[in-house]
């Protein structure tokens, strides 16, 4: 009886150990830091988790709905009125394609991040991880420029812009503009702690997401435009 207990014991005991039972040596090794599991069962992330990353991924797909609906309906969404830069056109649909599909993949991501299970080869964590804080910080810039734009035009510190004029200074539409921005700065944000602290990443991978953040802002709203410009596509 006695040996019968510790021969059922023993298997269980080697896996502590991290000892092969069979005699093969060490076969178990705790996993390094930024490593994920693989195992079959690997739980799903909680529905408020999931619910998250399902809002930032509507948020971006209803957001490159807008651009696409713009695009088709001759830019601005209000065929009917003639366009003070229809001579453009060409320029400002590459514009609005280019960015379309950086939402498309902002959706992407989200989803990845609660759907997919960790571990797989073709979407590693860190990877995704910078991602997720790049999206945030794109995010997170684009809303704090148009803020400081903001207080700043209505305090007088700086001149009014053309846009400001035309779009009429601080009106409702303004503010649901800037509100938008911030609602997915924060679905992000969230969706970026989270992931970070699930799959225990090293803090290089946020440094990189929020370090590439301006540098892809400066490209959509500076490099591109000014390449569109120097070929006759947008106006300089």
């Amino acid at each position: 009886m006695v040996a019968g207990i510790h021969d059922a014991s023993a298997p269980a005991a080697h896996a502590r150990s991290g000892i092969d039972p069979t005699g093969g040596g060490t076969v178990v090794s705790k996993p390094s830091k930024g490593a994920s599991a693989t195992a079959p069962g690997w739980p799903l992330p909680p529905v408020r988790v999931r619910a998250l990353g399902y809002a930032a991924a509507g948020w971006c797909l209803g957001f490159a709905g807008v651009s696409a609906w713009q695009v088709a309906t001759d830019l601005d969404g209000r065929p009917a009125v003639p366009h003070r830069y229809a001579a453009y056109a060409s320029g400002l649909a590459i514009m609005g394609v280019l960015v379309g599909l950086f939402k498309l993949a902002g959706a992407a991501v989200a989803l990845a991040a609660v759907r997919v299970r960790p571990g797989r080869p073709h979407r590693p964590p860190r990877l995704l991880g910078v991602a997720l804080w790049g999206a945030f910080g794109l995010l997170a810039l684009y809303s704090a420029g148009n803020l400081a734009i903001t207080a700043g035009t209505v305090g007088g510190l700086l001149a009014p812009s053309a846009a400001w004029t035309a779009a009429g200074g601080v009106s409702a539409r303004a503010v649901l503009y800037v509100l938008f921005f911030l609602v997915g700065a924060a679905l992000f944000g969230v969706l970026a702690v989270w992931f970070h602290r699930r799959h225990q990443l090293d803090w290089a991978s946020a440094v990189a997401g929020l370090a590439g953040a301006p540098l892809l802002l400066g490209l959509l709203l500076g490099v591109a435009p000014a390449i569109m410009a120097e070929w006759g596509l947008l106006p300089t």
